[in-house]
């Protein structure tokens, strides 16, 4: 009777070395039930607290967002588990493709777009009506790349995903209002994960307008928060699940020195200022100086 009367949240995209994995570790350690789906994830595995301890339950699903198949065959076992019932639902699967605009692959940009914002709105619908049976929380994972005047170069297709994810993140808070649905948009920036060791594209072949910065390009692209930069996931996710067990828990949750102060730079500045600063601080300053014949120009950092 213990467990039933335990809250549950079931997250996408929990594989190893991601947020949704630390955020999983957060919910369990504060005795919240957990449901980790990743599309790598064996079929279903029921896993006990350690002896003495007051953790949630883990339960581990096999799950793709892309597949109304897969997405209907969670729905049936979450539903039996949880008595129907679904209190946190953690919209997080997610990927980066990345390269220049005018060279990306089409078919694998419209692939980027069926995971990181039509898995989110599928995955939604089909938990509605557990979500509502417990006036839950739907929380979709965002990115300081979406917000108005990021125009950091080569991340357009990934950046416009995240962007689309805010919109309709926005939107699904006001329609959901009417059955005390509670929608929280995660806005993250740097947090040191498996993410860019598990991006697509990148490589600028001699066709490209781009190839006479192919060096720095690929070197700007193939820079991993492996090397220490960026925030611990487990401590960004601490802070996170603290936010969202909170009652009434907040509309947006930021996470990351540019979630928070470059956020508010770009509320502040001209697009102008900003557009300079993604030219001058990336290749495309170098690129810019090539193509005006000052091919001496430093190589930018």
């Amino acid at each position: 009777m213990a467990n039933q009367q335990r809250k549950w949240a079931l997250i996408t995209g929990a594989s190893p070395g991601g947020m949704g994995e630390a955020e999983a570790a957060a919910f369990l350690k504060r005795g919240v039930n957990v449901i980790a789906t990743s599309i790598d994830t064996d079929d279903i595995e029921y896993l006990q607290p350690e002896k003495d301890r007051n953790d949630g339950f883990l339960v581990t699903l096999r799950l793709d967002v892309t597949s109304t198949k897969s997405i209907d065959a969670a729905v049936k076992q979450v539903e039996n588990l949880t008595d129907g019932k679904l209190d946190f639902l953690i919209n997080n699967a997610g990927y980066g493709y990345f390269g220049p605009l005018m060279d990306v692959d089409i078919s694998q940009a419209k692939k980027q777009f069926d995971v990181n914002v039509w898995g989110v709105l599928a995955v939604t619908q089909a938990f509605f009506p557990l979500l509502r049976a417990a006036k839950g929380t739907i929380v979709n994972q965002a990115s300081i790349s979406g917000v108005e005047g990021f125009s950091r170069p080569f991340m357009g297709i990934y950046s416009s995903s995240k962007a689309a994810v805010m919109n309709m993140s926005a939107v699904m808070r006001v329609e959901l209002a009417p059955f005390d649905i509670h929608v929280v948009t995660l806005v993250t920036s740097a947090v040191k994960t498996e993410f860019y060791a598990n991006r697509t594209g990148g490589g600028i072949l001699e066709t490209s307008a781009y190839f006479p910065i192919k060096e720095e390009l690929e070197g700007m692209m193939g820079r991993s928060l492996a090397d220490g930069r960026g925030h611990e996931r487990e401590r960004v996710a601490e802070s996170t699940v603290e936010e969202l067990l909170r009652t009434p828990p907040p509309l947006f949750v930021r996470k990351g020195y540019a979630a928070n102060v470059l956020a508010w730079l770009m509320w502040l500045l001209p697009t102008w200022v900003l557009d300079a600063q993604s030219v001058s601080g990336t290749p495309v300053g170098r690129l810019q100086n090539v193509l005006r014949g000052n091919a001496d120009t430093k190589k930018s950092d």
